[in-house]
């Protein structure tokens, strides 16, 4: 005599029923990996030179603004021959600086 019904006892349920849930999460994993992807392609890569340009804009600008502030911290007025002359000298010296860590990071 046997407590449980035989239909009910069978081993293999409970292991169908994780592998149905395994694969279920499974796929939906891999769809959404894809829907992501997709959006990605569609909607931000495009995007990405006009991101790159208008911050390189910005990055440009407060550079220049810096020159600008530096130069008048030193005492060379704006619109003067010689503060044009230290903004020129400050963006070279920028580019040499920006060169030398270039080529330190990638020899």
């Amino acid at each position: 005599m046997t407590l449980w019904p035989q239909s009910r006892i069978d081993p293999c349920r409970g292991w169908r029923l994780i592998r149905n849930v395994y694969d279920m999460v499974h796929l939906a994993l891999w769809s959404l990996l894809i829907a992501c992807v997709i959006f990605f392609c569609v909607f931000t890569l495009p995007q990405l030179p006009q991101v790159q340009a208008k911050m390189e804009a910005q990055r440009i600008l407060s550079l220049q603004a810096e020159n600008s502030a530096y130069c008048e911290k030193w005492g060379f007025a704006v619109s003067t021959q010689k503060h044009q002359a230290c903004l020129l000298d400050l963006q070279e010296l920028r580019t040499k600086i920006d060169q030398r860590a270039s080529a330190e990071v990638f020899p």
